[in-house]
């Protein structure tokens, strides 16, 4: 038999019309090992590839050799029919049989015809294709597969081919997969593995994966990356933030000072600030405290950076220095104002515009027009100066002293409770020890509704994210009072202290309570502080969420369940959850249910804006309105600030829809979307500003649409249109402020004053860079685009200002004589003085001609009757240069941070890169060069003589009468 396959193999041509070596695998009277030699034959690719189509007719012959026990050669019978698949183009088949047989990873060499390369790989992909399917599913994965995989991972890793199977773990969730290929880096790391290792931290980082696979991933890949000669030590420090590893941070700043790196510990410092919740800075400022401090100086200015001291002073001097809030706007908004509502409106919208401007001229200017503010509206009014004065935390007490109470509380308290909630604002994410003590004394001695009212909801946006379990306790007993409103702003002041850290006993608590108590405002707000208190715990929060879900009889339940999966995994993107979410858009039949399933996917995939749009699109054009208001605020989540042109397409027609509520959604989500927009980056913001305008004046609208047009306002000018309203921090991470914050703005549905709410997603739109002792040095940027591009907006017109068409004058027959008449004699006049002036050789023509041209002029100039006709103005010329400067400290926008540089290099090196923007620390170059520093306008007027410009003082407190309210 050996002798004849050999000839066959070796005819011209190559081997063909194996028909009879084909009849003896088939024929049960042939002998075994002649099977066995046709069957190593047939493997050959050499011979296949002529006769793999004869071969195929004979699978069930083969196949039965597979199923005798007796048989020496499986491992060539389930190679050979995997080959015959293979040919026949039915993979899975022929992963099923290769797996069946000692199929071998590495291919052979090619000798002929036959390409065993192409047969192994095909193999090696439709095996890790079924082994990710298999591990999403959850299911079991056969042994053999698994040894296959070994096989394939073993191999790359000879290869040095560590990315592919750390993919292939990522995508797995493979936790030991990851592990074993980053123990197989060598002890001495290569750059290339120093990339490989910062690939792997940005993809657990910035992946839609679990919490604690993430978590352990990080633990990982830190412990290798530690080893290299120079790691990113910001990147492994906001790994430590998401692991919630508070020690290990501040042992890594402490470890930097004592390398007399000061300058990037200070950069760490703040990143920590922007980043971490209150209750992680805790953690590290009291490591601190067990650590002996070998610079006491550094250490100083590291204890002044974590306790938001330089933060606050900085973005501070920034607002007041930029403010640029178009007050002639404000005014026409005032004028068109007839409602209540419609004041309370422009009252939280003012103090969105004036964010930490703390420019108050608008309330100083309208005292009258504040005074007609009454209860909540009064309420709003005082709380709005929270707003104006935020980071003004020296100064707070001051601010507020007029509204604060004294012995006694005046009327009902809403001057006193709006006062508290003000103080908080001032406040906001950053409550010390001093401040938290205030409001709790006022919070402990509140005696009217709307004082505990403001009280709590200060003392939540204070403490946000501090986890303070006392600080709990002591806004529960107000929740315990039973009341409705306070209750309501208990229940969201809870979630805001316990943010990011929700545990069995608090929602145990809070759900229970939700259950006993009658008052529908308490339920809501509950159902505002579970969501706040659920950010970012994933799956951690998963018993808690079915548990709320599985509510059946109770809508308020299911709503709240729905608000924390929102949070839960606000960022993450991940498309179970989005399954989970339209799931309930589709079959829960309360509308608050569904409008929050709605909401909840702008929130899930706010990282993702195309992937939201794709799953929103058909949702904006529900028949359930509540659905629709979903959709557009949604895409203004996922949207914000990036000036997305398909999600304006989307949500425009809402505009005109046919519910209120809808109409005024759609005003939000585009102001959120186009805040921080230009001409040039989005081509339809101006166009917006006119129909917000147009929306405010309409005499029809409804006045709820117009509440929203206003507040709209306020979001597209916010911080004196200097910050933008973001879900994420500058590392492109899930900011817990923006998503707390943005929830209860949602509550605003609700509740007006919860509107104030939405500063805490605010960033400043700002580039400081600061120097090693944390001062901000006279400096110039380059902006390499053209000066309009990324301008203000133009400011509005005032009424007075703007052309008014002239109605044309008739003139009478007698005064056309009259004209005429007094034209010849000008004209006679003018001729006798030119001859004059010719006749006097020794005058100097210059002045000959000025006396003679000037009368004439000025008869020219009586003698115009022309109605209707100005005079134009030249026009300002535009700026074409295609490049300009900006000094530190500048406004950029997210749009221009990619096109800013540093004009002079040699000056500093900056810890980061400049298009991180916010506040970023440099080492000076060179030393020996005179520093120059920017004058700190919030304590000073003017600014350094090189700017040319005065700076605008820092605007001092005001009373406004509350007795004539």
């Amino acid at each position: 038999m050996l002798t004849l396959l050999n000839r066959w193999r070796s005819q011209p041509g190559g081997a063909s019309n194996a028909a009879a070596f084909i009849r003896v695998l088939e024929s049960p009277k042939s002998a075994v090992t002649d099977k066995v030699l046709v069957l190593k034959a047939f493997n050959d690719w050499d011979v296949l590839v002529n006769t793999w189509f004869e071969v195929a007719d004979a699978l069930p012959a083969v196949e039965q050799l597979l199923d005798n026990n007796t048989f020496p050669e499986h491992s060539s019978a389930a190679l050979l029919v995997s080959k015959v698949y293979f040919c026949l183009e039915q993979y899975e088949r022929a992963l099923e049989f290769a797996l069946r047989g000692d199929f071998n990873v590495v291919p052979a060499t090619r000798t002929g015809l036959g390409n065993d390369a192409e047969y192994v790989n095909k193999i090696i992909e439709t095996a890790i294709d079924t082994y990710k399917t298999l591990s999403k599913q959850g299911s079991g994965i056969p042994q053999k597969l698994r040894d296959l995989i070994d096989r394939i991972v073993a191999r790359n890793l000879d290869k040095r081919e560590i990315w592919f199977v750390i993919s292939l773990g990522f995508e797995t969730t493979n936790l030991a997969m990851i592990d074993r290929a980053i123990s197989a880096m060598p002890a001495d790391l290569t750059i290339k593995n120093q990339t490989t290792l910062v690939e792997t931290l940005n993809r657990v980082v910035n992946g839609a994966f679990d919490r604690s696979f993430r978590f352990q991933v990080i633990d990982t890949v830190i412990k290798t990356y530690l080893k290299c000669p120079s790691p990113d030590m910001s990147k492994i420090c906001e790994c430590y933030v998401l692991t919630d590893n508070a020690e290990a941070a501040a042992d890594t700043i402490t470890s930097l000072i004592a390398k007399s790196l000061s300058t990037r510990a200070y950069q760490i410092a703040f990143d920590l600030y922007e980043t971490a919740s209150q209750g992680f800075l805790d953690r590290v400022l009291k490591r601190f405290q067990q650590q002996d401090a070998r610079d006491e100086k550094s250490m100083e200015k590291i204890h002044s950076i974590l306790k938001g001291h330089e933060t606050v002073k900085a973005y501070l001097d920034f607002f007041v220095r930029h403010n640029h809030t178009d007050s002639v706007l404000m005014e026409e908004i005032k004028e068109n104002i007839r409602t209540a509502s419609a004041h309370n409106a422009l009252l939280i919208s003012n103090g969105l515009m004036q964010y930490g401007t703390t420019c108050d001229d608008f309330l100083r200017n309208n005292l009258n027009w504040v005074s007609k503010a009454t209860n909540w509206n009064k309420f709003n009014a005082v709380a709005s100066l929270g707003l104006i004065h935020h980071g003004q935390e020296s100064s707070a007490m001051k601010v507020l002293e007029p509204y604060l109470p004294k012995e006694s509380v005046e009327g009902f308290g809403f001057k006193e409770g709006g006062a508290m909630l003000a103080y908080g604002l001032i406040h906001a994410k950053h409550g010390d020890a001093t401040a938290m003590s205030t409001l709790a004394q006022w919070l402990k001695t509140a005696e009217n509704e709307p004082v505990r009212h403001g009280a709590c909801l200060g003392f939540g946006v204070a403490g946000l994210g501090s986890s303070s379990v006392s600080n709990y306790e002591k806004v529960r007993e107000v929740l315990q009072r039973d009341e409705a409103v306070s209750g309501e702003s208990a229940g969201i002041a809870m979630g805001l202290i316990m943010a990011g850290h929700l545990n069995q006993e608090v929602f145990n608590e809070l759900k229970q309570y939700t259950v006993d108590t009658q008052h529908d405002k308490t339920q809501r707000g509950i159902r505002t502080g579970l969501a706040c208190a659920a950010f970012g715990l994933q799956g951690d929060a998963e018993p808690y969420i079915k548990e709320a879900i599985g509510a059946k009889s109770n809508p308020m339940l299911r709503s709240t369940g729905i608000c924390m999966l929102s949070m839960a995994y606000a960022g993450t993107g991940s498309p179970d959850v989005v399954r989970r979410l339209l799931e309930k858009v589709a079959t829960d039949p309360n509308l608050d249910v569904k409008r929050y399933a709605t909401i909840g996917i702008g929130f899930v995939l706010s990282k993702d804006p195309s992937t939201c749009l794709s799953y929103v699109a058909m949702l904006t054009e529900h028949f359930n309105g509540h659905v629709r208001y979903g959709a557009a605020m949604a895409l203004g989540i996922a949207c914000a600030g990036t000036g997305n042109m398909e999600a304006i397409a989307l949500i425009e027609p809402m505009i005109s829809d046919k519910e209120g509520f809808v109409r005024k959604g759609a005003l939000l989500s585009l102001a959120l979307i186009m805040c921080q927009q230009t001409d040039y980056t989005c081509p339809k913001v101006n166009g917006f500003r006119k129909q917000l305008l147009k929306k405010i004046g309409e005499k029809n609208e409804d006045s709820l649409v117009k509440f929203g047009a206003i507040i709209a306002q306020g979001l597209l000018d916010i911080g004196g249109q200097n910050a933008a309203v973001t879900m994420q921090n500058s590392d492109k991470q899930p900011d817990m402020g923006s998503m707390v914050g943005m929830m209860c703005f949602l509550h605003g549905w609700f509740w007006h004053s919860m509107h104030f709410f939405i500063a805490l997603a605010a960033k400043p739109s700002c580039l400081v860079m600061m120097n090693e002792n944390l001062k901000i040095p006279v400096l110039d940027y380059i902006c390499h685009a053209n000066s309009q591009k990324f301008a203000y907006p133009p400011r509005a017109e005032s009424k007075k200002d703007k052309d008014v068409k002239k109605i044309e004058t008739v003139v009478l027959s007698i005064t056309g004589k009259k004209n005429a008449s007094k034209k010849l004699i000008a004209e006679e006049k003018k001729r006798r003085e030119a001859a004059a002036s010719a006749s006097s050789a020794a005058a100097a023509p210059s002045s000959s001609s000025t006396s003679g041209t000037a009368p004439a002029a000025e008869d020219e100039k009586m003698e115009v009757d022309q109605p209707g006709k100005s005079k134009k103005e030249k026009a300002p010329e535009k700026d074409t240069k295609p490049l300009h400067r900006l000094q530190n400290p500048a406004r950029v926008i997210p749009a221009q941070r990619q096109l800013i540089s540093i004009s002079d290099a040699r000056a500093y090196s900056p810890m980061k890169p400049l298009y991180k923007g916010g506040i970023i620390v440099a080492d000076r170059v060179d030393k020996e060069r005179e520093e120059k520093l920017v004058s700190e306008v919030v304590t000073q007027v003017n600014t350094p003589a090189s700017s040319g410009n005065t700076e605008n003082k820092p605007h001092s407190t005001f009373e406004i009468n509350i007795n004539d309210f």
